[in-house]
Protein backbone atom coordinates (compact mmCIF):
# COMPACT_ATOMS: atom_id res chain seq x y z
CA UNK A 1 0.00 0.00 0.00
CA UNK A 2 2.64 2.64 0.58
CA UNK A 3 4.51 1.67 -2.12
CA UNK A 4 1.45 2.29 -4.56
CA UNK A 5 0.97 6.01 -2.66
CA UNK A 6 4.21 6.88 -3.23
CA UNK A 7 4.67 5.78 -6.55
CA UNK A 8 1.24 7.77 -7.60
CA UNK A 9 2.63 10.65 -5.63
CA UNK A 10 5.81 10.99 -7.55
CA UNK A 11 3.90 10.41 -11.04
CA UNK A 12 1.13 13.29 -9.97
CA UNK A 13 2.54 16.58 -9.94
CA UNK A 14 1.32 18.81 -7.40
CA UNK A 15 0.40 21.63 -9.34
CA UNK A 16 -0.53 21.33 -13.18
CA UNK A 17 2.18 22.12 -15.25
CA UNK A 18 1.82 24.83 -18.05
CA UNK A 19 2.01 22.65 -21.04
CA UNK A 20 -1.76 22.50 -20.34
CA UNK A 21 -2.19 25.89 -21.87
CA UNK A 22 -0.59 25.53 -25.34
CA UNK A 23 -3.73 27.34 -26.97
CA UNK A 24 -4.93 29.15 -24.39
CA UNK A 25 -5.79 32.79 -24.77
CA UNK A 26 -2.69 34.98 -23.17
CA UNK A 27 -5.25 37.20 -20.79
CA UNK A 28 -6.48 33.09 -19.49
CA UNK A 29 -3.16 32.20 -19.63
CA UNK A 30 -1.44 35.26 -17.27
CA UNK A 31 -4.35 34.34 -14.79
CA UNK A 32 -3.36 30.35 -14.58
CA UNK A 33 0.03 30.43 -14.32
CA UNK A 34 -0.04 33.53 -11.49
CA UNK A 35 -2.48 30.89 -9.51
CA UNK A 36 0.07 28.55 -10.12
CA UNK A 37 2.93 30.65 -8.74
CA UNK A 38 4.65 31.54 -12.19
CA UNK A 39 5.51 35.51 -12.40
CA UNK A 40 6.99 37.27 -15.62
CA UNK A 41 10.04 37.38 -15.24
CA UNK A 42 11.20 39.20 -18.89
CA UNK A 43 9.66 38.75 -22.64
CA UNK A 44 12.12 38.55 -25.93
CA UNK A 45 10.26 39.86 -28.97
CA UNK A 46 6.82 37.41 -29.05
CA UNK A 47 8.60 34.98 -26.18
CA UNK A 48 8.16 35.33 -22.65
CA UNK A 49 9.91 33.76 -19.90
CA UNK A 50 7.91 32.83 -16.33
CA UNK A 51 9.39 32.44 -13.32
CA UNK A 52 8.26 30.09 -10.90
CA UNK A 53 10.07 30.73 -7.21
CA UNK A 54 8.52 27.79 -5.40
CA UNK A 55 9.70 25.30 -7.73
CA UNK A 56 12.40 27.11 -8.78
CA UNK A 57 11.28 26.51 -12.26
CA UNK A 58 11.35 28.76 -15.52
CA UNK A 59 9.58 28.05 -18.60
CA UNK A 60 9.55 29.95 -22.01
CA UNK A 61 6.12 30.31 -24.05
CA UNK A 62 5.26 32.31 -27.41
CA UNK A 63 2.27 34.31 -27.93
CA UNK A 64 1.08 34.39 -31.34
CA UNK A 65 -1.94 35.78 -32.59
CA UNK A 66 -3.22 36.17 -28.84
CA UNK A 67 -2.56 32.81 -27.88
CA UNK A 68 -0.05 30.88 -26.21
CA UNK A 69 2.45 28.50 -28.12
CA UNK A 70 5.03 26.30 -27.74
CA UNK A 71 5.11 26.25 -23.65
CA UNK A 72 8.39 24.48 -22.72
CA UNK A 73 10.97 24.48 -19.69
CA UNK A 74 14.10 26.38 -19.85
CA UNK A 75 17.07 26.62 -17.53
CA UNK A 76 16.56 29.16 -14.56
CA UNK A 77 19.26 31.10 -15.47
CA UNK A 78 17.20 31.87 -18.66
CA UNK A 79 14.90 33.56 -16.69
CA UNK A 80 17.69 35.82 -15.07
CA UNK A 81 17.30 33.97 -11.71
CA UNK A 82 19.63 32.97 -8.96
CA UNK A 83 19.86 32.03 -5.99
CA UNK A 84 17.87 33.13 -3.08
CA UNK A 85 14.13 34.40 -2.96
CA UNK A 86 13.37 34.78 -6.45
CA UNK A 87 15.49 37.65 -6.92
CA UNK A 88 17.96 38.79 -9.50
CA UNK A 89 21.80 37.95 -9.37
CA UNK A 90 23.47 40.24 -11.32
CA UNK A 91 26.72 40.50 -9.00
CA UNK A 92 28.36 39.19 -12.19
CA UNK A 93 27.40 41.58 -14.49
CA UNK A 94 28.48 44.58 -11.98
CA UNK A 95 32.22 42.61 -12.23
CA UNK A 96 32.23 42.90 -15.23
CA UNK A 97 31.00 46.18 -15.80
CA UNK A 98 33.43 47.50 -12.82
CA UNK A 99 36.64 45.63 -14.84
CA UNK A 100 35.68 47.41 -18.08
CA UNK A 101 35.13 51.07 -16.80
CA UNK A 102 38.94 50.07 -14.96
CA UNK A 103 40.74 48.80 -17.99
CA UNK A 104 38.72 51.80 -20.01
CA UNK A 105 40.23 54.01 -17.42
CA UNK A 106 43.51 52.72 -17.79
CA UNK A 107 43.73 52.94 -21.38
CA UNK A 108 42.75 56.49 -21.41
CA UNK A 109 45.20 57.44 -18.72
CA UNK A 110 48.09 55.74 -20.63
CA UNK A 111 46.69 57.61 -23.88
CA UNK A 112 46.37 60.73 -22.48
CA UNK A 113 50.31 60.29 -21.27
CA UNK A 114 51.44 59.20 -24.71
CA UNK A 115 49.18 62.11 -26.66
CA UNK A 116 50.35 64.90 -24.47
CA UNK A 117 53.62 64.04 -25.02
CA UNK A 118 53.43 64.03 -28.78
CA UNK A 119 51.55 67.34 -28.61
CA UNK A 120 54.45 69.19 -27.18
CA UNK A 121 57.25 67.47 -28.80
CA UNK A 122 59.51 70.75 -29.87
CA UNK A 123 61.95 68.12 -31.91
CA UNK A 124 59.17 67.76 -34.47
CA UNK A 125 58.10 69.94 -37.31
CA UNK A 126 54.78 71.58 -37.31
CA UNK A 127 54.20 69.94 -40.81
CA UNK A 128 55.21 66.61 -39.79
CA UNK A 129 52.60 63.59 -39.65
CA UNK A 130 51.90 61.59 -36.46
CA UNK A 131 49.78 58.68 -35.61
CA UNK A 132 48.58 59.01 -31.69
CA UNK A 133 46.78 56.01 -32.31
CA UNK A 134 46.32 52.60 -34.70
CA UNK A 135 44.91 53.48 -38.03
CA UNK A 136 45.11 57.27 -37.20
CA UNK A 137 47.12 60.02 -38.72
CA UNK A 138 47.06 63.43 -38.01
CA UNK A 139 48.41 66.20 -40.26
CA UNK A 140 49.17 69.63 -37.91
CA UNK A 141 49.89 71.42 -41.18
CA UNK A 142 45.92 71.26 -42.02
CA UNK A 143 45.02 70.30 -38.45
CA UNK A 144 43.53 67.49 -39.12
CA UNK A 145 43.13 63.77 -38.33
CA UNK A 146 41.97 60.66 -40.68
CA UNK A 147 41.17 57.11 -39.94
CA UNK A 148 42.66 54.80 -42.15
CA UNK A 149 39.58 53.23 -44.57
CA UNK A 150 37.34 55.68 -43.11
CA UNK A 151 38.33 59.19 -43.86
CA UNK A 152 38.49 62.26 -41.86
CA UNK A 153 37.42 61.78 -37.96
CA UNK A 154 35.94 64.53 -35.56
CA UNK A 155 36.71 62.62 -32.65
CA UNK A 156 40.86 62.52 -33.48
CA UNK A 157 40.65 66.30 -34.83
CA UNK A 158 38.92 67.57 -31.92
CA UNK A 159 41.30 65.25 -29.52
CA UNK A 160 44.52 66.10 -30.98
CA UNK A 161 44.19 70.22 -31.90
CA UNK A 162 41.06 70.97 -29.34
CA UNK A 163 39.07 72.38 -31.51
CA UNK A 164 34.98 73.20 -30.07
CA UNK A 165 31.88 72.80 -32.36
Amino acid sequence: MVAISSLLAGAVPAVAQPFDLNGARAGQGELSLQNRGYALDHTAGGTQYWWNAGDRECISLYVANGRYQDVGRRSAGDCNLSRGNGKKDNTGAIVAGALAVGILAAAIASSKKKHDNDRYDDDRPDDRTYSPARNVDCYPAQQACYERGRGYSAYWTNREFRYRY
